[in-house]
C-alpha cells in the first residue's frame, strides 16, 4: 500500500519553507522562498500556497496526492479556527484566516498550530525526543519559544497557546517585557535577552573586554559579537553567556517541576553557542532542581533543528486523521 502524502510548513517573518512529507516521516521534497511579510496580508499567503505546490511539484507529485497540509506559524492563534490572531513579524495579519485561505486555494486539508508547538512535535517525532513520553523544546533565538509532549501527546492548552516558555518570569521586579509581565526569561536568555544586559554592564560597569567599542554604539552589538568575543577567550563575554544560561537553567527548573519531562532539547540559533549556554543551564537545573530525581533529567541540542518544524506541522496532520 501506498504511503499518505503531507506538506508540512514553517511560517517564519522572514522565510517560509514546505516539505513533502510520507507517513514514516521521509522528508521527499522541499522548497523555501522569502515571506514577504511587510508587503501586505495576501503576499505572505501567496507565498506560503506557491512554496507548498513547488515542494509538491519537486516530489513529482499533484495536489492531489496529498492528505493534508500542516502550518507552524507565529502566534498567537486560534488553531482550532485556524486563524492567527495577531503575529508581530506578520504586521498585516490580524485574525487572519490562515487554515481556510490555504484549503480554499490548494484543495487538501489544512492545519495550523504554533511554530515552536511543531518544532516540539517534530522533534520528539524523528529527533531527540524519539521513543519518550515527555519532552520538553526551548526554541532560542530572537525570542524564546517552547513546546512539550506529555504522556505522548502535544500540549497546546485550551485555545493552542500552552508553552509560552519565554514569558516565564524568574525575577518579579525584573525587566519590563512587551508581553506585560516582568522579569521573562526571554529579557535574559534570547539573542534580544544577551545584548540586553551585555549592554547594561557595559554603560554601568568598569568593564575592560574587546567588547568595549560598542559601549557608545550600543544599537551595533549583536548576540553573534558575543559569541565571537567569547570564543576568543573574552572574560566579561564568557560572564555574559553564563548569566544568560544560568537564568535559562533556573526557569527550566519551573518547567520541569509543571511538566515533568524527561529531556528538554534546545534549539534555534542561540543554541549554536553549545556549552557557552548549555553548561551553566545544566548547572542551574541540577543545583536548583529535585535532588531525588534531577539527574534523571537532560538537557541536549536539538536532533533535527532544520527539518523539526515542517515534520512537526505534517505531524499535526497524521495526528488529526487518526483522531488524537
Amino acid at each position: 500500500m501506498a504511503k499518505k502524502l503531507y506538506v508540512g510548513v514553517d511560517l517564519g517573518g522572514t522565510n517560509v519553507g514546505a516539505g513533502l512529507i510520507d507517513s514514516e516521516g521521509t522528508i521527499l521534497a522541499r522548497d523555501e522562498r522569502p515571506t514577504l511579510a511587510r508587503e501586505s496580508a495576501e503576499a505572505p499567503l501567496n507565498q506560503i500556497c506557491d512554496t507548498i505546490v513547488q515542494a509538491v511539484k519537486n516530489g513529482g507529485m499533484t495536489m492531489g496526492d496529498i492528505s493534508g497540509i500542516g502550518i507552524g506559524s507565529p502566534g498567537p492563534l486560534d488553531a482550532k479556527r485556524g486563524v492567527v490572531m495577531r503575529a508581530g513579524n506578520l504586521p498585516h495579519w490580524y485574525d487572519f484566516p490562515l487554515a481556510s485561505s490555504v484549503q480554499e486555494r490548494l484543495g487538501p486539508f489544512t492545519c495550523i498550530q504554533n511554530d515552536a508547538t511543531v518544532f516540539a512535535f517534530g522533534e520528539w517525532w524523528m529527533g531527540a525526543g524519539k521513543g519518550l513520553s515527555d519532552f520538553f523544546v526551548l526554541t532560542l533565538g530572537t525570542g524564546i519559544g517552547g513546546g512539550a509532549v506529555s504522556q505522548g501527546k502535544l500540549l497546546t492548552g485550551f485555545n493552542d497557546n500552552a508553552c509560552e516558555f519565554g514569558h516565564t518570569s524568574i525575577d518579579y521586579n525584573g525587566v519590563q517585557c512587551w508581553c506585560g509581565q516582568r522579569g521573562c526569561i526571554e529579557s535574559y536568555a534570547s539573542a534580544n535577552g544577551i545584548v540586553r544586559m551585555t549592554n547594561e554592564a557595559l554603560a554601568n560597569e568598569h568593564i575592560t573586554s574587546s567588547l568595549e567599542k560598542y559601549r557608545m554604539n550600543p544599537g551595533e552589538l549583536t548576540s553573534k559579537d558575543i559569541f565571537d568575543a567569547a570564543m576568543d577567550g573574552d572574560d566579561f563575554a564568557q560572564d555574559m553567556f553564563r548569566k544568560a544560561g544560568y537564568l535559562l537553567g533556573c526557569a527550566l527548573v519551573n518547567a520541569l517541576n509543571i511538566l515533568n519531562f524527561e529531556v528538554c532539547a534546545i534549539g534555534g540559533k542561540m543554541a549554536r553557542a553549545g556549552d557557552l549556554i548549555f553548561g551553566p543551564a545544566r548547572k542551574a537545573l541540577y543545583e536548583r532542581g529535585f535532588q531525588s530525581y534531577v539527574e534523571q533529567v537532560k538537557i541536549v541540542p536539538a536532533q533535527i533543528p532544520d527539518d523539526a518544524a515542517i515534520l512537526g506541522a505534517a505531524r499535526l496532520v497524521i495526528e488529526q486523521e487518526a483522531g488524537s
